[in-house]
């Protein structure tokens, strides 16, 4: 017998792979993970087993965000990878039980295509945004043994509307890995440029709001690693440095930028205000009460939707900056001048994301649910 976790996003595959290391302590059975978007690597680095995997396609998951993403998608062979993922799951013999980590859509392709008990982890939408719709209500109903959203707010209306949810936390804040490293700068400020292909162009917006900022000298950059630095590098106009625990130092004037791969969890821990334009990162940031300064970038994910979605999730925990790059430094240096609105708008992202600890409770649950689907 084996629990399948099937997952539909680059975030998701991280949060998924954090339930399924946690799985391990109380399940004994073979643990199989099946990514739907791209090659699903979190589940290598976390050692959990994949039974498929496919190329990224150019959105990178982000298809609902435009139709030129949608176009691309369709072109580089969408259909034929949901096609290989159907005939995937069909042909699946002796899974006891599957956790889908993402959204609805996930939810009705494993319903849909593997006959087994199903647990859904909904962990995009919340009613902070807005409510799941009727059709999607409708599908947790029927198809779902029990929902686990990621926040009370979320949880209340789905029970409200029929639906098996409870809240255990978000696994996005056990999703964030400290490496116990301390950075020991003066007041830093960190910098979330995304962990996909738009990073570099992130990090070249947010290079020049940090030109125009008066008050903060360090900044931390918080870079996946595979991050092509050397390349980055090439294409800005700023001076080369040595930093013990960096990768490399940018220097122009007093300022200095350090670019730290695999430093995520540390940097947003000892940062004192985070810019950021990333999705999974932003929220993290929040839920340790790190306020976020965030505007609308130029790459596919992080669009005005995008960010007006985000914002309606984390509230005062965001300042969404919808101007110039000297309206943005303005606001990092107004916080920057006032921590104890810093402080306040804290407060909002930890309540909006919850405390750690989700993962356990939710090993727990789906543990004595597959026990008792093993012995029945």
């Amino acid at each position: 017998m084996a629990v399948l976790i099937i997952s539909n996003g680059h975030g998701e595959d991280a949060l998924a792979a954090v339930l399924a290391k946690k799985l391990k302590d109380y399940i004994n059975d073979q643990i199989l993970a099946l990514p739907l978007v791209g090659l699903g690597l979190a589940y290598d680095q976390a050692g959990i087993e994949k039974i498929h995997s496919q190329p990224l396609l150019p959105s990178g998951g982000f298809a609902y965000l435009g139709w030129k993403n949608l176009r691309d998608d369709l072109e580089s062979g969408l259909f034929k990878q949901i096609a290989d993922q159907k005939k995937v799951l069909r042909n699946l013999k002796g899974i006891q039980l599957a956790i889908c980590v993402g959204d609805t859509y996930n939810l009705f392709l494993t319903a849909q295509n593997l006959k087994t008990e199903i647990v859904f982890i909904p962990t995009a939408k919340s009613n902070y945004i807005k409510p799941h719709s009727f059709p999607e209500v409708a599908i947790m109903r029927k198809k779902a043994r029990v929902v686990l959203p990621r926040d009370e707010v979320t949880a209340t209306d789905l029970k409200r509307r029929g639906v098996k949810a409870k809240c255990l936390g978000n696994l996005m804040m056990d999703a964030i890995d400290l490496k116990g490293i301390a950075l020991n700068l003066p007041n830093p400020i960190g910098i979330l440029p995304g962990s996909r292909k738009d990073a570099a162009i992130n990090l070249r917006a947010i290079l020049q709001v940090v030109e125009k900022t008066k008050i903060r000298d360090h900044y931390l950059v918080a870079l996946t690693k595979d991050f092509d630095i050397a390349s980055f590098i090439a294409t800005v106009d700023w001076q080369r440095d040595t930093s013990q625990f960096a990768t490399c130092v940018l220097k122009k004037g007093a300022k200095k930028i350090y670019l730290c791969q695999n430093l995520f969890g540390d940097i947003i821990s000892q940062s004192e205000i985070v810019i950021g334009l990333s999705g999974t990162g932003n929220e993290q940031a929040a839920g340790l009460g790190k306020p976020v300064v965030t505007f609308i970038g130029e790459g596919t994910q992080f669009t005005a939707y995008f960010a007006r979605k985000q914002k309606k999730l984390l509230g005062e925990a965001v300042f969404l900056v919808e101007a110039d790059y000297e309206q943005v430094a303005k606001v990092v240096d107004y916080l920057a001048l006032h921590p104890l609105e810093c402080l306040q708008r804290g407060l909002v992202g930890k309540e909006r994301m919850g405390p750690p600890g989700a993962s356990k409770m939710m090993a727990v649950l789906i543990a004595d649910i597959f026990n008792k689907e093993v012995v029945s």
